[in-house]
């Protein structure tokens, strides 16, 4: 392997000796064991807007690593908001579909899933629940948020997870 620099010379890379270095089949995710699973507990951030495609991502890396797998969703809390008890209830139903849907695909998938519902703030609670319960990884979808939207809430859910969470986030 050689360092190809601006002035169009190559030097020599640094050399690892034929005994040091991993065979292809060494650094397969495939091949490794329980013992070398990179995820054994992941979180996935779960809201009625979610791409399904977050949940494929969070199945797939589970089924890869023989990992656990919660999915969480938080029914935001808002004192500011009229009617509270008939808007918490929509919430709650939207997060329950939200949680069910994911559910039937781990079952399909052949993935352990719990499925949890918090009230709060969506960002806290999933940092929360990370820290709490010994998560590896969490899995969030990143909103397309554009013009307006953008300008009055510039960080999205996500945003504040990343800077929150203790464990990396994995956003689809």
């Amino acid at each position: 392997m050689a360092v190809h620099s601006a002035f169009g010379d190559e030097s020599p890379a640094v050399a690892v000796p034929e005994t040091e270095q991993q065979s292809d089949s060494d650094s397969d995710p495939a091949n490794q064991t329980d013992e070398d699973a990179v995820f054994e507990h992941i979180l996935v951030a779960v809201d009625e807007e979610m791409d399904e495609r977050v949940g494929e991502v969070a199945l797939a890396l589970a089924a890869r690593h023989g990992a656990q797998v919660d999915a969480l969703s938080v029914v935001r809390m808002n004192a500011s908001v009229d009617h509270w008890d008939m808007v918490v209830e929509r919430r709650e139903e939207a997060a329950e579909e939200a949680l069910d849907a994911l559910g039937e695909a781990a079952e399909r998938a052949g993935v352990s899933l719990t499925k949890q519902l918090r009230y709060g703030t969506p960002a806290d609670e999933i940092a929360a629940y990370a820290d709490h319960h010994d998560v590896d990884l969490i899995v969030a979808g990143e909103p397309n948020r554009t013009g307006l939207r953008r300008f009055f809430s510039p960080k999205s859910v996500t945003d504040c997870v990343r800077r929150a969470a203790s464990v990396p986030v994995l956003t689809v």
